[in-house]
């Protein structure tokens, strides 16, 4: 009983994460109308990583990596803060954030798929027709048709699949360091090596910041402290308590909370069709969760 309790407050934190990364796309998207790509992603690994460093001083201390980890650290590092933002970021140019997150609900059938064909792990057929089922309604959701969704531009939906692949490697590279060094520590060493990484380019457009209207700012800090430190805190904890593909589940909420806050803030009308489709997504997730913990449990990881 203590086990469960435990695993459903790790669940409550991966629903307030989906909910704040469900305003990262909008904000985001207006912070790159007045601030360069790399720049935006250096600024935001500044402010996330001050912030996880100051959790883990208080919380862990500070550990250098073995080594013979260094490899794993950089390798989800690079896929999911550069590769994968960085593709992210080009394809929010070109493409609707509704028709980004219908590519990004495959997310969990790609984990699942990898460990079955990696780790040899259990699957269902239920578990993938919930999955699609997801996918159909993220579809819904969204409000968006194969012709909507072909009607773009291509560089954008190839940025999509790239970010959608550097994700799925990030997720898994993750998993495995922080059965070593913990949570909170993994999502320093990211932080602060992808700042590392971005700093070259982005350093000589720092000066531009100071000219920015104090609206981006704030959105900037949002970025930072929020969707950056403590988001990757949480995303981190997660794939330590309930694995890869839980969290990849989850991703499947992001359209749900993508189109509550159209509906808040920008006032942007739903039909029918997608309060339907929302539903669907919430339904198929909380089926997916408990058939993925029930096969976990039948064939323990390792």
């Amino acid at each position: 009983m203590d086990s469960r309790i435990s695993q459903f407050k790790y669940h409550i934190l991966m629903v307030f994460l989906v909910t704040v990364w469900g305003m990262e796309w909008s904000i985001a998207k207006d912070a790159l109308d007045h601030v360069d790509t790399l720049l935006l992603m250096n600024v935001k690994y500044f402010f996330g990583a001050l912030l996880i460093a100051f959790v883990a001083k208080k919380m862990t201390g500070f550990r250098l990596p073995d080594l013979k980890d260094l490899p794993f650290i950089i390798g989800s590092t690079f896929l999911g803060h550069i590769v994968y933002l960085y593709s992210e970021y080009v394809a929010l140019d070109t493409v609707p954030i509704a028709n980004i997150t219908v590519i990004y609900g495959f997310l969990p059938i790609g984990t699942i798929l990898v460990e079955k064909l990696l780790f040899h792990r259990r699957l269902s057929i239920k578990l993938l027709l919930l999955m699609i089922l997801g996918v159909i309604g993220i579809a819904l959701t969204i409000g968006t048709d194969l012709g909507d969704l072909a009607g773009g531009k291509a560089k954008g939906y190839l940025m999509c699949v790239v970010a959608l692949l550097a994700w799925l490697g990030y997720l898994f590279l993750t998993e495995s360091t922080t059965e070593k060094y913990g949570s909170i520590t993994v999502a320093l060493y990211q932080a602060s090596l992808a700042w590392c990484m971005t700093t070259p380019l982005a350093a000589p457009k720092w000066h531009t910041i100071s000219q920015l209207p104090p609206q981006i700012l704030l959105e900037l800090l949002y970025l930072g402290l929020i969707s950056e430190g403590v988001c990757f805190i949480i995303e981190v904890t997660g794939l330590e308590r309930l694995g890869s593909t839980i969290c990849a589940v989850y991703s499947n909420f992001l359209p749900v909370t993508s189109a509550f806050f159209g509906l808040i803030l920008l006032h942007q009308d739903l039909i029918l069709l997608q309060y339907i489709g929302g539903f669907i997504v919430i339904v198929s997730g909380f089926f997916v969760i408990r058939e993925k913990d029930y096969l976990d449990r039948l064939s323990p990881q390792s």
